[in-house]
């Protein structure tokens, strides 16, 4: 009996003593399976959020969806995925989605800034009653700490929120209230003219609405389809003969052809005075010798080695030229003088029955056939000529013509009924037109040698781009922007000769050194703007902070999109860094050539968020458009790197876009606006081109 009871006490005893051991080694398992689980759903979590952001900018915009709504699943307070997934719902226009996951959000959140988003989109879906119900409790509501941490680009937004709702609620003076605190934000923009403009037009103040139409194109002359506001707005005033003007404006622009020659045919006949009198509807009643040349001084390069000479472009399609030299010149054909021309004389080219003719005042001979090539050139050192009336930026909206100043040669390309004009001029000089034409002379030096370098390289590396139109490069932003003598400036001259002969290179061989004004803070890779996969455009990185690492996440992207963050690229070009713009349908509707458009879709965008790929829908088809078409078919934007916000009308039809962008240009290669900043900042120019182009080493040609 003692044994038995002897056992027992012994197993109480262990028992007691094991219990705990068991009870925390099971408690222990139970935690470490939490934190497995635990540990699991993060990588997931993580694992989900690089693929969505993966798929997102390989415009696999299904996938991306599919991502964040699984992160949602796993973490359903994990306000980082929703509001990527609501950009991802936004660049594909589904508005309805967006707005579902916006308002989920913003009540998660109580984020100001989510409030202000879910206002927008409301703003979108034609809801301005719901839009601004929200715009106006939250600035209510606001402490006075969180409106001082309110930038003055957020504040600019909102204002232009609330304005818009109130005009659509015909609530006029609470509207002019809003434009007096957007006036007070200092924002030289084009979209607070654009709704003074709207209100003053709404209170039948057409006069006041045309004075803020002017000042709107005048912050951005990209809008040159304002001429027709402008016009209406004169004629809603009384002030026809104005009007007449501004019809004849809207018509140079070749925007709204057909209205603009039917109102100018209008008032033509009801104020015969408009018609052109004889003399400047007739071309030939006008004595062109009489025309006097503006010669400007030709600066001697005395430090100029001897350079590839090249063939300029200037302009195609002539029938007619005048021009003269600044020295005794001769025409020359299959290597014979066939002309002796005297200097500062005009002379005029033209065509007659398959032949090339020269006038001057006081004789007209026949060079030849008008098919041949003709030489004009002057023996004469730093000789030079100039052109009447040539065009340039056609297809852009500083498209016009004037008159031009050239060094080198002229070369009269035949074409039969039409010839080229084409400047032979050698390599250097050539170079010390277009740097300051591509950038500012005031600008650090070391921006400028970097700009010599680029301009140098890219040009060596592009000979005969056109020469299948018989010359090597054009005149225009599609090679360079070449403007002659005009250009010149001392400092650029002196940044072109201190590095004569010095190119960028890759493995040996001159790179496609591209170059573009302003890239907004973040270049991007060859490969997806273009199709040419070059090692030397992969993509740089000019902002001053570390935490932006392209590829953004969705969300990420639109908040450095929208906001202005602190970037090499903004210091020397703040007014290309970040733009806005509205763009009413009727623009994208004249130049896409669809009619009611249901809506605009991004398909694709690359790393560092540039639209590569958008996409328009109208009721009868759709088309697709590509990079530099996007820019065009949108009202001639800046850049192709934006985001927007859509207005819809109540049949669901677009009514206008309003586009937040950065940069100007095609977001390759070298920055110019950067390479300033990096040169105020104490970069060499060496380092500035092998920051924007890495691999490369500058070496110098004999």
């Amino acid at each position: 009996m003692k044994k038995y009871l002897r056992l027992i006490i012994i197993s109480a005893v262990l028992i007691g003593i094991f219990i705990p051991i068991f009870d925390y080694y099971f408690e222990e398992a139970d935690k470490s399976t939490i934190m497995m689980a635990q540990d699991s759903r993060d990588r997931n979590i993580n694992d989900f959020f690089e693929l969505a952001k993966e798929a997102f900018y390989e415009g696999r915009y299904d996938s991306a969806e599919y991502y964040y709504q699984q992160i949602i699943e796993l973490a359903p307070y994990n306000l980082e995925a929703r509001r990527n997934l609501a950009v991802v719902y936004s660049d594909q226009n589904k508005l309805e989605a967006e707005n579902k996951i916006l308002l989920e959000t913003a009540i998660l959140s109580n984020d100001n800034n989510d409030y202000f988003k879910l206002a927008v989109n409301f703003y979108e879906l034609n809801n301005s009653l719901a839009s601004n119900y929200i715009l106006e409790n939250k600035i209510k509501t606001e402490t006075e700490a969180e409106s001082k941490a309110q930038t003055a680009d957020f504040l600019f937004r909102k204002y232009y929120y609330l304005i818009q709702n109130h005009l659509e609620l015909k609530n006029y003076k609470i509207a002019e209230e809003y434009l007096q605190k957007m006036s007070d934000l200092k924002i030289n923009d084009s979209g607070f003219y654009l709704l003074k403009a709207e209100l003053n037009k709404l209170q039948n103040n057409y006069l006041a609405a045309f004075n803020d139409y002017q000042k709107a194109y005048q912050a951005n002359k990209a809008q040159s389809y304002l001429y027709k506001d402008m016009a209406q707005m004169l004629e809603n005033a009384g002030e026809e003969i104005k009007a007449y003007n501004y019809w004849q404006r809207t018509l140079a622009y070749g925007l709204f052809k057909q209205l603009a020659y039917q109102k100018i045919n209008f008032y033509q006949k009801k104020y015969p005075e408009l018609k052109p009198k004889k003399e400047e509807d007739d071309p030939e009643a006008i004595d062109p010798f009489a025309l006097k040349a503006s010669w400007q001084q030709v600066a001697e390069l005395t430090e100029q080695e001897i350079t590839q000479m090249l063939r300029i472009g200037l302009q195609e399609n002539n029938k007619k030229l005048l021009f003269q030299y600044s020295d005794p010149f001769s025409i020359v054909y299959n290597e014979k003088v066939i002309f002796r021309g005297e200097a500062k004389k005009n002379y005029l080219l033209e065509l007659e029955s398959n032949s090339i003719y020269l006038s001057s005042n006081n004789e007209k001979i026949k060079l030849g056939d008008s098919k041949l090539e003709y030489q004009i050139y002057s023996s004469h050192k730093n000789s030079s000529f100039y052109v009447y009336n040539i065009s340039y930026g056609e297809g852009y909206f500083w498209q016009g013509s004037g008159n031009r100043q050239y060094r080198g040669n002229m070369i009269i390309k035949g074409e039969g009924e039409e010839f080229t004009l084409i400047n032979q001029v050698e390599l250097t000089p050539y170079l010390i037109s277009v740097v300051p034409s591509e950038i500012y002379a005031s600008w650090p030096m070391e921006a400028l040698k970097a700009q010599a370098v680029a301009a140098r390289s890219y040009t060596l590396n592009n000979l005969g781009r056109h020469s299948n139109d018989g010359y090597d490069l054009c005149s225009s932003v599609h090679c360079a922007a070449y403007n002659g003598i005009m250009s010149e400036h001392h400092r650029t001259t002196e940044a072109v000769l201190s590095t004569q002969g010095e190119s960028a290179v890759f493995e040996g061989e001159i790179i496609e050194a591209v170059f573009s004004s302003n890239s907004g803070g973040y270049t991007e890779r060859s490969d997806q703007i273009w199709s040419a996969d070059l090692p030397y455009l992969r993509g740089s990185n000019q902002m001053k902070e570390d935490n932006y690492n392209f590829p953004l996440a969705p969300a990420d992207f639109q908040n450095w999109l929208l906001n202005s963050p602190e970037s090499y690229s903004k210091d020397y070009g703040s007014s290309n860094y970040r733009w806005q713009l509205r763009v009413p349908a009727e623009i994208i509707e004249y130049r896409s050539g669809l009619d009611k458009i249901r809506k605009i879709e991004i398909k694709e965008r690359a790393q560092g968020g540039t639209i590569t790929s958008l996409t328009i829908y109208s009721d009868q088809s759709e088309e697709n458009y590509s990079v530099s078409r996007i820019r065009r078919v949108l009202g001639g934007l800046k850049s192709s790197r934006f985001y927007f916000n859509s207005h819809y009308d109540q049949n669901g039809y677009l009514k206008d876009l309003y586009i937040y962008g950065a940069g100007w240009g095609h977001n390759l290669g070298l920055d110019q606006s950067a390479s300033a900043g990096m040169g105020a900042a104490g970069w060499d120019y060496k380092e500035i081109i092998k920051h924007f182009y890495p691999g490369v080493e500058i070496i110098k040609y004999d």
